[in-house]
């Protein structure tokens, strides 16, 4: 990953060179290393040379949860990003909101040759006191470096309403899952629930989940953490009122832990697809 700025300094710019084993048998991009990719530069704008957010004592006596991620899914995703050809992609990210305790990045993935968008990311993070495990508040200088124009509007999940059959699928987060915080990293849970879609089409569950289904959005709501070698279920619901989705709730035990709907293109895009 090489890292710089825009040339007008406002955005973090990162390319990556794919490799065949990031697609999946479809030749489609992995959607958890979609979420890789965005998360490395996430991070680098924390951490890196060009990090436009920096904390004062980050990873010593504060540091930042996520607390909501989205991904907009674009059909050159699917299209135009495949193993053996164009396979060179960048990640642009920048700061469109400083609150009093969190902070909203927003970014697109393009393929580096023709600058077509593949995906539109967004996510929301909470700066959180190490010690008491509690949000605290962003320092005033930095508050005042990324003015905002606009409330921040509350993002959250769907939550089914009108929920149907539930199917259950066990996983376990390995040491690889890890993330500087030493919790398990949020695009793990995106493969967990990717593999319990595969499974549901496998087994037919859902009359509308087939082979070919493409997601076009992701939404993950952070409830708990969960650290390597624990255990987790991924309870996967189809919501009755709304169409071309999937909803799943991930828990540790009793304890829900993260939240998560996989939305689908109808099938008038996914017959382009």
């Amino acid at each position: 990953m090489k890292t710089r700025l825009s040339e007008d300094g406002t955005k973090l710019v990162a390319t990556y060179e794919l490799h065949p084993f990031d697609f999946d048998r479809s030749g489609h991009l992995k959607l958890w290393i979609l979420a890789a990719i965005i998360d490395a530069n996430q991070v680098a704008n924390l951490l890196g040379d060009h990090a436009q957010l920096r904390f004062p004592g980050f990873l010593k006596t504060v540091t930042g949860f996520a607390r909501y991620q989205e991904f907009r899914i674009q059909p050159e995703f699917y299209t135009k990003l495949r193993p053996g050809a164009d396979t060179t992609a960048t990640v642009t990210l920048w700061i469109s909101h400083v609150g009093k305790t969190s902070w909203l990045l927003e970014g697109d993935v393009r393929l580096a040759s023709t600058g077509e968008v593949l995906c539109h990311c967004l996510g929301q993070a909470v700066l959180m006191n190490m010690a008491t495990r509690k949000p605290t508040g962003i320092p005033e200088f930095i508050r005042e470096a990324f003015p905002a124009q606009n409330p921040l509007l509350r993002l959250d999940v769907p939550t089914p309403v009108n929920p149907g059959r539930m199917y259950r699928h066990d996983f376990v987060a390995l040491p690889s899952d890890s993330d500087i915080n030493e919790h398990t990293n949020f695009s793990t849970y995106i493969r967990f629930c990717a593999d319990a879609t595969a499974a549901l089409v496998r087994d037919g569950a859902f009359p509308f989940l087939k082979e070919e289904v493409k997601v076009k959005k992701i939404s993950l709501l952070f409830q708990k953490e969960t650290r390597e070698g624990e255990n987790v279920t991924v309870e996967a619901t189809e919501d009755l009122g709304r169409s071309n989705s999937l909803d799943f709730q991930v828990k540790k035990g009793n304890d829900n832990i993260v939240k998560c709907c996989f939305e689908f293109f109808d099938d008038e895009i996914k017959s382009k697809l």
